[in-house]
Protein backbone atom coordinates (compact mmCIF):
# COMPACT_ATOMS: atom_id res chain seq x y z
CA UNK A 1 0.00 0.00 0.00
CA UNK A 2 1.72 3.58 -1.00
CA UNK A 3 1.97 5.75 1.63
CA UNK A 4 -0.59 8.17 0.30
CA UNK A 5 -3.32 5.61 0.48
CA UNK A 6 -2.20 4.66 3.54
CA UNK A 7 -2.41 8.68 5.20
CA UNK A 8 -5.92 8.67 3.30
CA UNK A 9 -7.17 5.98 5.41
CA UNK A 10 -5.69 7.25 8.74
CA UNK A 11 -7.38 10.12 7.79
CA UNK A 12 -10.59 8.29 7.42
CA UNK A 13 -10.20 6.21 10.61
CA UNK A 14 -9.37 9.64 12.68
CA UNK A 15 -12.72 11.08 11.10
CA UNK A 16 -14.80 8.39 12.05
CA UNK A 17 -13.17 8.24 15.43
CA UNK A 18 -13.84 11.82 15.88
CA UNK A 19 -17.55 11.08 14.92
CA UNK A 20 -17.90 8.57 17.11
CA UNK A 21 -16.46 10.69 19.84
CA UNK A 22 -18.94 13.57 19.39
CA UNK A 23 -22.29 10.97 18.85
CA UNK A 24 -21.10 9.85 22.48
CA UNK A 25 -20.81 12.70 24.02
CA UNK A 26 -24.09 14.17 22.37
CA UNK A 27 -25.56 11.43 23.64
CA UNK A 28 -24.42 11.56 26.76
CA UNK A 29 -25.02 15.47 27.01
CA UNK A 30 -28.93 14.24 26.09
CA UNK A 31 -28.90 11.86 28.57
CA UNK A 32 -27.86 14.23 31.28
CA UNK A 33 -30.14 16.82 30.59
CA UNK A 34 -33.48 14.34 30.44
CA UNK A 35 -32.42 13.11 33.72
CA UNK A 36 -31.66 16.37 35.33
CA UNK A 37 -33.96 18.48 34.08
CA UNK A 38 -35.79 18.43 37.00
CA UNK A 39 -35.26 21.14 39.68
CA UNK A 40 -34.21 20.00 43.02
CA UNK A 41 -37.78 22.47 44.56
CA UNK A 42 -40.77 23.23 42.09
CA UNK A 43 -42.73 26.29 43.90
CA UNK A 44 -45.61 25.89 42.65
CA UNK A 45 -47.94 29.32 42.49
CA UNK A 46 -51.53 28.74 41.65
CA UNK A 47 -52.56 31.91 43.77
CA UNK A 48 -50.53 33.83 41.43
CA UNK A 49 -53.78 33.07 39.10
CA UNK A 50 -55.88 35.84 41.21
CA UNK A 51 -54.37 39.18 40.59
CA UNK A 52 -54.92 40.04 44.60
CA UNK A 53 -53.21 37.13 45.62
CA UNK A 54 -50.06 37.50 44.31
CA UNK A 55 -46.99 37.97 46.33
CA UNK A 56 -43.69 38.75 43.94
CA UNK A 57 -42.09 39.33 47.79
CA UNK A 58 -43.04 36.08 49.42
CA UNK A 59 -41.84 34.32 45.45
CA UNK A 60 -38.19 36.54 45.89
CA UNK A 61 -37.77 35.64 49.69
CA UNK A 62 -38.36 32.24 48.90
CA UNK A 63 -36.00 32.03 45.83
CA UNK A 64 -33.20 33.72 47.53
CA UNK A 65 -33.45 31.17 50.16
CA UNK A 66 -33.21 28.68 47.99
CA UNK A 67 -30.48 29.99 45.62
CA UNK A 68 -28.26 30.85 49.26
CA UNK A 69 -29.32 26.96 49.97
CA UNK A 70 -27.20 26.21 46.45
CA UNK A 71 -30.43 24.43 44.94
CA UNK A 72 -31.99 24.25 41.57
CA UNK A 73 -35.60 25.91 41.66
CA UNK A 74 -38.26 26.32 38.72
CA UNK A 75 -41.72 28.61 39.49
CA UNK A 76 -44.74 27.52 38.17
CA UNK A 77 -47.42 30.40 37.68
CA UNK A 78 -50.97 29.98 38.51
CA UNK A 79 -52.17 29.70 34.35
CA UNK A 80 -49.74 26.65 33.95
CA UNK A 81 -51.66 24.73 37.35
CA UNK A 82 -53.71 22.47 35.21
CA UNK A 83 -54.76 18.29 36.08
CA UNK A 84 -51.84 17.48 33.83
CA UNK A 85 -49.54 19.55 35.50
CA UNK A 86 -50.40 17.57 39.07
CA UNK A 87 -50.77 14.48 37.15
CA UNK A 88 -46.93 14.95 36.54
CA UNK A 89 -45.88 16.62 39.72
CA UNK A 90 -43.04 13.96 40.79
CA UNK A 91 -41.42 14.99 38.42
CA UNK A 92 -41.65 18.66 39.31
CA UNK A 93 -39.39 18.92 42.05
CA UNK A 94 -37.23 15.99 43.32
CA UNK A 95 -36.40 17.01 46.92
CA UNK A 96 -38.92 19.93 47.55
CA UNK A 97 -42.02 20.97 46.48
CA UNK A 98 -44.02 24.18 47.94
CA UNK A 99 -48.10 24.41 46.93
CA UNK A 100 -49.06 27.89 47.42
CA UNK A 101 -52.56 26.91 46.57
CA UNK A 102 -56.35 27.34 47.03
CA UNK A 103 -57.52 23.79 48.96
CA UNK A 104 -60.31 23.24 50.95
CA UNK A 105 -62.25 20.31 52.64
CA UNK A 106 -65.11 19.34 50.50
CA UNK A 107 -68.30 19.18 52.18
CA UNK A 108 -71.83 17.31 50.55
CA UNK A 109 -75.00 18.72 49.99
CA UNK A 110 -75.58 17.14 53.53
CA UNK A 111 -72.65 19.33 55.01
CA UNK A 112 -70.89 15.47 55.53
CA UNK A 113 -67.19 16.07 56.02
CA UNK A 114 -66.10 14.49 52.61
CA UNK A 115 -62.24 14.95 51.13
CA UNK A 116 -59.62 17.49 50.64
CA UNK A 117 -59.08 19.06 47.40
CA UNK A 118 -56.53 21.39 45.75
CA UNK A 119 -57.45 23.67 42.89
CA UNK A 120 -56.18 23.75 39.59
CA UNK A 121 -57.02 26.52 37.31
CA UNK A 122 -58.33 24.88 34.68
CA UNK A 123 -62.19 25.62 33.98
CA UNK A 124 -64.33 22.94 34.66
CA UNK A 125 -67.10 22.18 32.17
CA UNK A 126 -68.98 18.97 31.33
CA UNK A 127 -66.87 18.71 27.76
CA UNK A 128 -64.10 19.12 28.98
CA UNK A 129 -64.26 16.66 31.95
CA UNK A 130 -64.59 14.52 28.67
CA UNK A 131 -60.61 14.69 28.30
CA UNK A 132 -60.39 12.43 31.72
CA UNK A 133 -62.74 10.03 31.40
CA UNK A 134 -60.97 7.49 33.96
CA UNK A 135 -60.10 10.05 36.69
CA UNK A 136 -63.99 11.30 36.71
CA UNK A 137 -65.72 7.81 36.25
CA UNK A 138 -63.30 6.96 39.89
CA UNK A 139 -64.30 10.57 41.45
CA UNK A 140 -60.54 11.42 41.09
CA UNK A 141 -61.78 15.04 40.33
CA UNK A 142 -64.13 17.23 41.36
CA UNK A 143 -65.39 20.37 40.86
CA UNK A 144 -64.02 23.57 42.56
CA UNK A 145 -66.11 27.15 42.93
CA UNK A 146 -65.79 30.26 44.89
CA UNK A 147 -68.73 31.28 46.76
CA UNK A 148 -70.41 33.80 44.69
CA UNK A 149 -68.45 33.34 41.61
CA UNK A 150 -70.11 31.67 38.42
CA UNK A 151 -66.60 29.89 36.92
CA UNK A 152 -65.63 26.30 38.25
CA UNK A 153 -62.77 24.88 38.06
CA UNK A 154 -61.09 20.97 37.92
CA UNK A 155 -60.10 20.18 41.70
CA UNK A 156 -57.39 17.00 42.81
CA UNK A 157 -58.66 14.71 45.63
CA UNK A 158 -56.08 12.34 47.39
CA UNK A 159 -57.27 9.58 45.28
CA UNK A 160 -55.46 11.23 42.41
CA UNK A 161 -52.60 11.76 43.81
CA UNK A 162 -52.37 8.32 44.89
CA UNK A 163 -53.91 6.77 41.55
CA UNK A 164 -53.23 9.19 38.62
CA UNK A 165 -50.09 10.82 39.19
CA UNK A 166 -47.25 9.76 37.04
CA UNK A 167 -43.94 8.07 38.59
CA UNK A 168 -42.85 9.09 42.27
CA UNK A 169 -41.81 11.35 44.73
CA UNK A 170 -38.26 10.56 45.84
CA UNK A 171 -38.20 11.12 49.17
CA UNK A 172 -39.33 14.72 48.35
CA UNK A 173 -40.96 17.34 51.27
CA UNK A 174 -44.26 18.26 50.10
CA UNK A 175 -44.81 22.08 52.00
CA UNK A 176 -48.71 22.48 51.37
CA UNK A 177 -49.42 25.99 52.07
CA UNK A 178 -53.16 26.16 51.80
CA UNK A 179 -56.12 25.58 54.02
CA UNK A 180 -57.24 22.49 55.58
CA UNK A 181 -53.97 20.46 54.37
CA UNK A 182 -53.83 18.94 57.71
CA UNK A 183 -57.22 19.35 59.42
CA UNK A 184 -60.86 21.22 60.03
CA UNK A 185 -62.70 22.70 62.22
CA UNK A 186 -65.98 20.88 62.80
CA UNK A 187 -68.40 23.50 62.29
CA UNK A 188 -71.14 21.86 64.14
CA UNK A 189 -69.41 21.58 67.49
CA UNK A 190 -66.64 24.17 66.80
CA UNK A 191 -64.05 20.85 67.29
CA UNK A 192 -60.62 20.84 65.46
CA UNK A 193 -60.43 17.47 63.09
CA UNK A 194 -57.16 16.15 62.11
CA UNK A 195 -57.26 15.13 58.30
CA UNK A 196 -54.68 12.80 56.88
CA UNK A 197 -55.78 11.48 53.54
CA UNK A 198 -54.09 14.13 51.31
CA UNK A 199 -50.54 13.42 53.44
CA UNK A 200 -51.16 9.69 53.28
CA UNK A 201 -51.96 9.96 49.18
CA UNK A 202 -48.28 11.90 48.96
CA UNK A 203 -46.28 9.41 51.48
CA UNK A 204 -48.01 6.50 49.23
CA UNK A 205 -46.18 8.19 46.09
CA UNK A 206 -43.13 8.47 47.84
CA UNK A 207 -43.05 11.47 49.94
CA UNK A 208 -40.81 11.96 52.94
CA UNK A 209 -43.20 14.23 55.01
CA UNK A 210 -46.46 16.78 54.43
CA UNK A 211 -46.38 19.43 56.05
CA UNK A 212 -49.62 21.84 56.41
CA UNK A 213 -52.47 23.72 58.37
CA UNK A 214 -55.00 21.75 60.78
CA UNK A 215 -57.34 24.44 59.50
CA UNK A 216 -58.00 27.75 57.61
CA UNK A 217 -55.68 30.24 56.77
CA UNK A 218 -54.80 33.19 56.02
CA UNK A 219 -52.69 34.07 52.66
CA UNK A 220 -50.47 36.28 54.16
CA UNK A 221 -49.97 34.26 57.45
CA UNK A 222 -48.89 31.34 55.45
CA UNK A 223 -46.96 33.34 53.15
CA UNK A 224 -44.83 34.58 56.42
CA UNK A 225 -44.62 31.35 58.13
CA UNK A 226 -43.66 29.08 55.19
CA UNK A 227 -40.81 31.78 54.39
CA UNK A 228 -40.05 31.28 57.90
CA UNK A 229 -40.46 27.62 58.06
CA UNK A 230 -37.57 27.34 54.64
CA UNK A 231 -35.25 29.17 56.55
CA UNK A 232 -35.24 26.62 59.39
CA UNK A 233 -35.23 23.78 57.13
CA UNK A 234 -32.70 25.05 54.09
CA UNK A 235 -30.49 27.64 55.92
CA UNK A 236 -30.29 26.46 59.47
CA UNK A 237 -30.66 22.76 59.04
CA UNK A 238 -33.22 22.11 61.57
CA UNK A 239 -34.85 19.05 61.43
CA UNK A 240 -38.58 18.29 60.33
CA UNK A 241 -39.92 18.60 64.32
CA UNK A 242 -37.77 21.37 65.27
CA UNK A 243 -38.39 23.93 62.11
CA UNK A 244 -42.12 23.31 62.46
CA UNK A 245 -41.94 24.01 65.87
CA UNK A 246 -40.26 26.93 65.93
CA UNK A 247 -42.02 28.03 63.19
CA UNK A 248 -45.28 27.90 65.47
CA UNK A 249 -42.96 29.77 68.58
CA UNK A 250 -41.89 32.35 66.36
CA UNK A 251 -44.60 33.22 63.80
CA UNK A 252 -47.25 32.37 65.78
CA UNK A 253 -51.06 30.99 65.00
CA UNK A 254 -53.31 32.10 62.09
CA UNK A 255 -54.74 35.51 63.71
CA UNK A 256 -57.78 34.73 62.63
CA UNK A 257 -58.51 30.66 62.55
CA UNK A 258 -55.94 29.86 64.99
CA UNK A 259 -54.52 27.47 62.94
CA UNK A 260 -50.94 25.69 63.43
CA UNK A 261 -48.51 23.81 60.92
CA UNK A 262 -48.57 19.72 61.33
CA UNK A 263 -46.73 17.58 59.69
CA UNK A 264 -47.54 13.50 58.35
CA UNK A 265 -45.99 10.98 59.47
CA UNK A 266 -45.08 11.98 62.82
CA UNK A 267 -42.67 8.93 63.25
CA UNK A 268 -38.65 9.62 64.71
CA UNK A 269 -37.31 9.04 61.18
CA UNK A 270 -39.53 12.09 59.75
CA UNK A 271 -38.96 14.15 62.86
CA UNK A 272 -35.09 14.04 63.09
CA UNK A 273 -35.01 13.87 59.58
CA UNK A 274 -33.12 16.82 58.06
CA UNK A 275 -32.61 18.63 54.33
CA UNK A 276 -29.03 17.25 53.28
CA UNK A 277 -26.27 19.21 51.46
CA UNK A 278 -27.92 19.18 47.49
CA UNK A 279 -25.65 21.78 46.21
CA UNK A 280 -25.85 20.65 42.53
CA UNK A 281 -22.34 19.52 41.48
CA UNK A 282 -23.04 20.92 38.02
CA UNK A 283 -20.65 23.94 36.68
CA UNK A 284 -23.92 25.42 34.93
CA UNK A 285 -27.17 26.32 37.22
CA UNK A 286 -29.93 27.60 34.93
CA UNK A 287 -32.93 29.37 37.21
CA UNK A 288 -35.64 29.68 35.42
CA UNK A 289 -36.84 33.56 35.50
CA UNK A 290 -40.53 34.81 37.37
CA UNK A 291 -43.44 34.67 34.62
CA UNK A 292 -44.60 38.54 33.76
CA UNK A 293 -47.35 37.97 36.12
CA UNK A 294 -45.13 38.59 39.03
CA UNK A 295 -44.31 42.53 38.09
CA UNK A 296 -46.00 43.69 40.98
CA UNK A 297 -45.40 43.52 44.80
CA UNK A 298 -48.41 43.02 46.59
CA UNK A 299 -48.75 44.15 50.17
CA UNK A 300 -51.70 42.10 52.20
CA UNK A 301 -54.19 44.21 54.86
CA UNK A 302 -55.54 41.10 55.79
CA UNK A 303 -55.54 37.62 56.36
CA UNK A 304 -58.65 36.42 54.76
CA UNK A 305 -59.32 35.28 51.43
CA UNK A 306 -61.70 34.09 49.31
CA UNK A 307 -63.18 30.76 50.57
CA UNK A 308 -63.27 27.85 48.14
CA UNK A 309 -66.52 25.70 48.40
CA UNK A 310 -66.57 22.38 46.42
CA UNK A 311 -69.01 19.82 45.06
CA UNK A 312 -68.41 16.90 43.75
CA UNK A 313 -68.27 16.04 39.61
CA UNK A 314 -71.19 14.31 39.06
Amino acid sequence: MSGRKKQRKNRKKLTYGIIVVILIFVCFLAYSLLHSSSSQVAIVDHLSFFPEQRNKTFVNACTNILEEGGLTWAYYKGEKITVDFYRNLPSRGTNLIILRVHSAIMKTEEGIISILGLFTSELYSPEAAKKYPEDVKYDRLVRAFFPGEDEEYFGIVPSFVEKSTEGKFKDTIIIMMGCEGLGYINTLNHTRVTYTDMAEAFVKKGAKVYIGWDGPVGINHTDQATDYLLQRLILKKRTIKEAVQQTNDDIGKDPMYNSTLKYYPDTPEVENYTIPNLKNSLTMNVIPNLESSLTVDVAYTSPTQRTPKRSEIS
